[in-house]
Parts: structure tokens; C-alpha cells; sequence
């Protein structure tokens, strides 16, 4: 039979033609199947959630833990309020298990003997208030001690009774305007470079230092000392010169803290995530005179042969697997039962380029209308409509699950990020207690001035959900303040998440009128700048970095010093853990229980595979 079809072949005159129609059924059919969004796989997860009942929040899993630092503040002193907000959260999120004293309301004899604790950290800039204790705290220190002041000190005489302790070689009255800071290379990751400080004043004491004191941050324009530190006896000193507290700077205290001891140990989530908001969608409305301006071809074209072309190569560059967040429609109506979206083939085409990308694809509005009930107010900030009831916002989000199971059936997201960041508490409360795919929130880091976004820390609710905000966002063009937060946060909780929209090119306010190419030469300096600063952070999907987060998040940790080793007890281990490890004083050696490397200077990233981590000390 096989030799009779091959004879008729051959004696068919117009044989070469078949050849050629062969090789069109051949694209037709690759075509068919890429444009129907059918040749992916659903994504496999290289870290995955645990069970929602065997996670605890972080403020659980420290109550009961050893108090091992003592907070000294002031209420009644100016900025000591904002100072104390930010290091109760850092000092939680680095699980040092605190005693915080008000000395406003303590009598002297009513603050506690310094022996109690390994670590003091004093949040007032005047020091006199103190009074006698100050002495008795230098003391402490010179028989071992480890203290920080955290906040800019005034001049004044107990500060002038102390200086040489703290490495003052000589201060005056004058304050220095602290316009930007350079950590050292070998102090924090991004170091050796210049990070601008918005809207700088004269925070800095004016100070000039011995020379056993070691600067591990300036100003960039006059050198003014920022962080410093000098062993004083025994014990360690830790001077914060900033005099900014707001949360942007918590890297840079994070790392002042873990200058204190031989040797500090904090987890930290190790993860950088991108996400795309609005991506799948409809093909966005908007100005697209820019995009016809630089390309001469409509938006729709744009996405797909520039847009996602160029994310794919810098994708396979900086080995980023990004995280689509899904929009069904541009619809402002919340009143109307859902309708389904009949065309779905811009979903199914970029939602499985996604996923053969390595990608995800979550969640982000049935339409761009925030999870709000009539209560919320947006101030005519906004255009927005509210949702008349619980049961509407369930309803919207019951349909946009399902309608992602219609168009990309292998994949089940579980990641929601809120249009324009914007969640009331009684939205965030449905899909806590509603919407059970729902695992994850993504909004954002910092507040804008406003009650409207929702202001997030990385952590675990009391509900299950992974808290997972967002860093930074676009190209980053100039924008030297979320430069700065990248930075912060490498140092704080090792993690970069960033955002950005396929239409931030139709809205000038984003980018339109710089364009494109200039849009990602702004992304690619980040990315770029990141590799350099952290060549060793994880690329995850929004999913992953949640699942880093609730490792740890209920992560605690222990650390004992011996002669020959530091000794690492670790509770609520699960099945890895990532912290940052800070050698002080010797050189690590030999790890049992996980593994070391070196990020910079003294600093090392540890990988935890054990509950139990034994570091030696080489040459002991």
C-alpha cells in the first residue's frame, strides 16, 4: 500500500506543489494553534503556599519569644513618634522580641537594669531626658553592650558627656542638610552609590569623628557622616545622623541594627517579582497619538509587535517571569448583574504567551472599578463607581474566576491586585471571608497622601491572606525616590516587586510623551542596577513570593555565640528559609544546616534547610 501512494506520487506532475502547500498547512497550523492560546502548560510553581491553618502572622509566632532588646523613646519629644513607628515594625519584621519604655511617663530608677538585654535602642534625639540612666547605658556598653541611637542627636550636655564614646571627636550647634546618602559598598547592597532624599532639611548634626570610628554612610554633596559605628570597651555603638523617618529608610536602620553584636541574623523573603497590571485585557481606550507618533501603527499592533516583544527579550535577559493580572472588562457599571466578555481571543493569545513565558496570571478587576462600598469616598480624586453590596463584589469576583477558567482552562490564579491600589476595609474583608481563590493581595508599599490605597507590609493576615505589596512601578525615568525604596528594601526584607500597565504609554502622567524606547531604557537601568546590587535574588512569580512570604513571615529566630561558632535556632521552620547573616566580628566557616554566600562586605545571604544552622568561626 506504502509503495503504491509513493508511485503515484512521484508520477504526479505537479508534485512540488504539494511540498509547498504542505509547508502552509504546516504555519497555518502553528498559527492557529498560537493564535487560540491552547500550546501552554499551567504553571509549575518552583515554591507553592502552605495550607492557609499552618501559617501564623509574624506577631504571632513572636509572642512568647525571649525579650532581647530594650526601646528607649521619648513621647514627648518631637519626631520620636514617627521614629518609633517605623522600628516597631522593623524590629518585628527582623523578629527581635522588644521592650519598648516610655521615658516620658518611666522614672529613671523605673527603667530596667541593661544587663537584662543583648541590644538598647535609643529613638530620642534628646539625650538628657535620660538623665543619670545615659551614664549607666555607656557603661553597660563598655562591659559588652550593644547600643543605637537611632535618632539624630541634639547637642546638649549629656550628649557632650558621651561623645567620645560614641566616636565624636567634635560636634557643633549647626545642623547639615542631609540632601542625599552613600552607604558604602561594603555596608548595604546598591552601596557605593548616591541616593537622593526627598525633600532634605538640615537633619544632620554636624559632626567630626575619631579615627577609630568606622562611617558607613555620608551625604554625597559635603561627606557628613550619616551612620557610624565605634567599639566603645567591650561593647559596640551605632550612630543614625539621618534624621528622616519615614518608611523608605527602614533598609538603611535595618542594616544600622545589625551593626550591633559579633553578629546578627534577620529572615528576609528573598524574591523579585514584576507584574503587568491590566494584562490580559481589552485592548485599553486612550491616546494612542504617541504611539502612532513613534511606530505609525495602532495600539493593538503596538502590544503585540513591539510592546510584549520587547518585554520577552528583557524577560530572557534579567530571567524575569512576569505576573499578568487580569482585567475582563472596561465596563463602569457595579450595579448590573455581571455579563461575560465574548471576545476572548485577546485573553487566550496573550494570557498563553504569558504562561509559556514562565509566567502568571492573576487577578484584577471584572472591570477597573475598586472593591468599595458606598461608605468609601473618592473625594473627586477619582471617577470610580462603588459596589452597592457585599454580595455584588463577590459576584464580580465569581465571575472574573470563572471567566480566567473559560479562556486559560490549565491555569488558577490566586493573586489580586486592586485597580489604582484602592481596597476599602470592607472589600478586603470579602475576600478574606468570600472569595476563597483569593490568596493573595498585591497592592502597595506607601501611602500617597490619601486614605484611599491600601497600605500594605509584607506579611500574613490573620485570615490566611499574603499580604505582597508593591515597590516601585514603570520606567523609573529620573525618579530618584523609588530608586531609593528599591534599595531600602533589598536591605530590608530582600525583595523588589514592581508594576507596571500596557497603557502607561496612552496616559502622558505615565510616560506617554517620552515614549516607549525611553520608557524602557528607564526599566532596563533598574533591571540592570538590580542584577548589579543583587545578582543572587530569586525571580518568582506573584504566587512564589507569596509562599517566600509565609516562610517568612512565622520565621523566629535565635542566635547564640560561642568561641568557636554561631548557632541558629530556628521556629516555625517549614521546609527552607532565607535570612541575612551579618559577621561582625570573625569569619564565617563551615555551615551545617544550610548554605552561605557572600553578598558584600560582612554580609551574607544563608539559606536555611534545617531548623538548626551551626556556623563556624574560621581560624578558631
Amino acid at each position: 500500500m506504502i509503495k503504491e501512494i509513493l508511485s503515484r506520487l512521484r508520477a504526479f506532475r505537479w508534485q512540488k506543489l504539494l511540498i509547498i502547500w504542505a509547508v502552509f498547512v504546516a504555519m497555518a497550523a502553528i498559527l492557529f494553534a498560537e493564535r487560540s492560546g491552547i500550546q501552554y502548560k499551567a504553571a509549575k510553581f518552583k515554591l507553592d503556599y502552605l495550607p492557609r491553618t499552618e501559617v501564623e502572622p509574624a506577631q504571632t509566632a513572636m509572642f512568647g519569644q525571649p525579650v532581647t532588646c530594650l526601646l528607649l523613646y521619648d513621647s514627648g519629644q518631637e519626631g520620636t513618634d514617627l521614629a518609633k513607628e517605623q522600628f516597631d515594625q522593623l524590629l518585628l519584621d527582623m523578629k527581635v522580641s522588644t521592650q519598648a519604655v516610655d521615658v516620658h511617663t518611666t522614672s529613671l530608677e523605673g527603667i530596667p537594669e541593661f544587663d537584662r538585654y543583648k541590644t538598647v535602642v535609643v529613638l530620642m534625639s534628646d539625650l538628657d531626658a535620660l538623665g543619670s540612666r545615659l551614664i549607666d547605658l555607656m557603661n553597660w556598653v563598655q562591659d559588652g553592650g550593644s547600643v543605637l541611637f537611632a535618632m539624630t542627636p541634639q547637642k546638649t550636655t549629656y550628649f557632650d558627656a558621651i561623645s567620645p564614646k560614641l566616636g565624636v571627636l567634635s560636634s557643633s550647634w549647626e545642623n547639615k542638610t542631609a540632601e542625599s546618602i552613600v552607604p558604602t559598598e561594603e555596608f548595604m547592597l546598591g552601596g557605593g552609590q548616591r541616593y537622593e532624599l526627598s525633600d532634605p532639611f538640615e537633619s544632620s548634626l554636624s559632626v567630626s569623628l575619631r579615627e577609630e570610628a568606622t562611617v558607613y554612610a555620608r551625604t554625597g554633596d559635603e561627606g557628613v557622616p550619616l551612620v557610624w559605628g565605634t567599639k566603645s570597651g567591650a561593647g559596640r555603638v551605632v550612630v543614625d545622623n539621618i534624621g528622616i523617618y519615614d518608611k523608605i529608610m527602614r533598609g538603611i536602620y535595618a542594616a544600622s541594627f545589625s551593626l550591633l553584636c559579633d553578629a546578627a541574623a534577620y529572615p528576609v523573603i528573598n524574591s523579585a517579582v514584576f507584574y503587568l497590571d491590566d494584562f490580559p485585557s481589552p485592548v485599553p481606550g486612550g491616546d494612542g497619538s504617541y504611539i502612532r507618533r513613534d511606530y505609525g501603527m495602532s495600539i493593538a499592533d503596538f502590544y503585540s509587535k513591539v510592546w510584549w516583544p520587547d518585554l520577552v527579550k528583557l524577560a530572557q535577559q534579567y530571567s524575569i517571569r512576569f505576573t499578568g493580572v487580569m482585567i475582563e472588562n472596561y465596563e463602569d457599571d457595579t450595579q448590573s448583574t455581571p455579563v461575560r466578555q465574548p471576545d476572548t481571543q485577546q485573553f487566550r493569545y496573550y494570557g498563553s504567551l504569558l504562561l509559556q513565558q514562565g509566567g502568571e496570571v492573576g487577578f484584577h478587576g471584572y472591570n477597573h472599578q475598586p472593591l468599595v462600598l458606598p461608605d468609601t469616598d473618592y473625594k473627586d480624586l477619582y471617577s470610580y463607581r462603588q459596589w452597592p453590596s457585599e454580595d455584588a463584589i463577590v459576584a464580580a469576583m465569581n465571575e472574573l474566576i470563572d471567566f480566567q477558567k473559560t479562556v486559560l482552562p490549565n491555569t488558577e490564579g490566586s493573586v489580586y491586585v486592586p485597580p489604582s491600589n484602592i481596597l476599602s476595609a470592607a472589600g478586603r474583608k470579602v475576600l478574606g471571608s468570600k472569595v476563597s481563590q483569593i490568596r493573595t493581595i498585591a497592592s502597595t508599599y506607601f501611602e500617597d497622601g490619601t486614605s484611599l490605597p491600601y497600605v500594605q507590609e509584607f506579611g500574613v493576615a490573620s485570615d490566611g491572606i499574603v499580604e505582597q505589596p508593591r515597590i516601585v512601578s514603570g520606567g523609573m525615568v529620573g525618579d530618584t525616590y523609588m530608586r531609593l525604596a528599591a534599595m531600602s528594601e533589598l536591605n530590608m526584607h530582600y525583595v523588589s516587586t514592581h508594576f507596571m500597565h500596557p497603557d502607561d504609554l496612552l496616559d502622558v502622567d505615565r510616560g506617554a510623551a517620552e515614549g516607549w524606547e525611553t520608557y524602557k531604557g528607564g526599566l532596563k537601568d533598574y533591571l540592570k542596577w538590580l542584577s548589579a546590587a543583587a545578582p543572587d535574588l530569586r525571580r518568582q512569580t506573584g504566587t512564589e513570593c507569596s509562599a517566600a512570604i509565609q516562610r517568612y513571615a512565622q520565621l523566629t529566630v535565635t542566635l547564640d555565640s560561642t568561641d568557636t561558632a554561631w548557632i541558629l535556632r530556628l521556629g516555625n521552620f517549614a521546609d527552607e528559609a532565607w535570612l541575612f547573616f551579618r559577621a561582625n566580628e570573625g569569619t564565617p566557616g563551615k555551615v551545617t544546616g544550610g548554605e552561605l554566600t557572600r553578598l558584600t562586605g560582612d554580609l551574607y545571604l544563608l539559606k536555611a534547610n534545617a531548623d538548626t544552622v551551626r556556623i563556624e568561626k574560621k581560624g578558631v
